[in-house]
């Protein structure tokens, strides 16, 4: 729960910082979906403690968010992965300058049915795996 809590804090710290930027008072967040319900919550308790201060949400991936603040149509774009060298590129050609800032960590915890003989495997085989590449011969 305290992770949960820095998240939050971390979040309308964020928030505080660009709503000062904001002229109109309006706020645009799009990106990860993974984000999205925490950057929900956030933005609910800030627009009460600041009803002068609209911020829209909408999800649609990492990718999505990061196009959008490189086309300038977004004021944060939530990603659940690193901007790429070729997306910063793009960023800096357009006058825009991406500032990453980590929110939050998770992670994939793959559980196997106690009846699944398969044990210990190795971060490869689990990267084959989630690839299609690795296969144990049944369809």
């Amino acid at each position: 729960m305290r992770l949960k809590g820095s998240i939050i804090v971390t979040l309308a710290i964020a928030l505080t910082c660009t709503a000062s930027l904001a002229w109109a008072g309006n706020i645009a967040i799009k990106g990860s979906t993974t984000v999205l319900p925490i950057a929900q919550k956030v933005a609910e308790v800030y627009m009460k403690a600041n009803p002068d201060v609209r911020i829209s949400i909408s999800g649609g991936g990492s990718g999505n968010g990061i196009k959008a603040l490189i086309d300038g149509s977004t004021d944060i774009a939530d990603a659940s992965r690193f901007i790429k060298d070729k997306e910063v590129k793009l960023a800096v050609e357009k006058g825009r300058y991406p500032v990453p800032f980590a929110v939050a960590y998770d992670s994939i915890i793959p559980v196997v049915h106690p009846s699944n003989p398969c044990s210990n495997l190795t971060l490869a085989q689990l990267k084959a795996l989630y690839k299609g590449e690795f296969r144990t011969g049944r369809t």
